[in-house]
């Protein structure tokens, strides 16, 4: 029976052993529509576990899904770097590798965080047919961050909003997942807080 269960960890995404929770529905059902989620809660709750299982089903519905786990893209890190993984991770997972990388170096009089926006704006996005679903795993890492994140998650929100001038922003969505409180991902009081999109609970 070792085949059937999974010690710790993330399970398969056809693992006979998972079993499915309303919440995973609830998450698959919000995500085919555009909407944002965000899975925030404690720890061995199963929530890796169901982003694999909804990226897969996602693919099977002819979407882009992506899960970017940002423990691999390490914290030892500047802003500069650290948006630069990302998009390299992006661009490994969709052959867009070069042409990411151009558009990076073509940009350097942009923030880091303006630039990786811009090109899932301007380089991604075109090459998406149906919806591009970023999966954000073990949010809490940007904690131990050199600098501050709260302009990344301000443009998470803004890419949301977006979306009334710009048509080809419906085509981007995100889930967040990790160890937080909505009330952790914008912790200056000079900004509006994360406010945007559906909370997932995990029981």
């Amino acid at each position: 029976m070792s085949w059937f269960f999974t010690t710790g960890g993330t399970l398969h995404h056809n693992s006979p052993s998972y079993v499915e929770r309303s919440s995973d529905q609830a998450l698959l059902n919000l995500l085919s529509e555009g909407e944002f989620c965000y899975v925030l809660t404690a720890r061995q709750m199963g929530k890796s576990s169901s982003m694999v299982r909804t990226a897969m089903r996602l693919k099977e519905q002819s979407m882009e899904a992506l899960i970017l786990d940002l423990t691999a893209i390490g914290q030892n890190l500047n802003a500069e770097q650290w948006y630069d993984g990302l998009l390299a991770k992006i661009g490994q997972a969709m052959q867009l590798e070069e042409e990411l990388e151009d558009y990076w170096m073509d940009h350097l009089r942009l923030s880091p965080v303006q630039r990786w926006f811009q090109a899932i704006s301007e380089v991604v996005l075109p090459r998406v047919e149906k919806r591009l679903i970023l999966f954000f795993d073990e949010l809490d890492v940007v904690r131990g961050l050199s600098f501050c994140t709260d302009e990344f998650f301000a443009a998470l929100r803004q890419c949301y909003h977006a979306r009334i001038e710009n048509p080809t922003m419906e085509k981007l969505t995100f889930c967040l997942l990790g160890v937080a409180t909505p009330a952790d991902l914008i912790t200056d009081p000079r900004h509006t807080p994360f406010n945007v999109g559906h909370r997932i609970e995990r029981r």
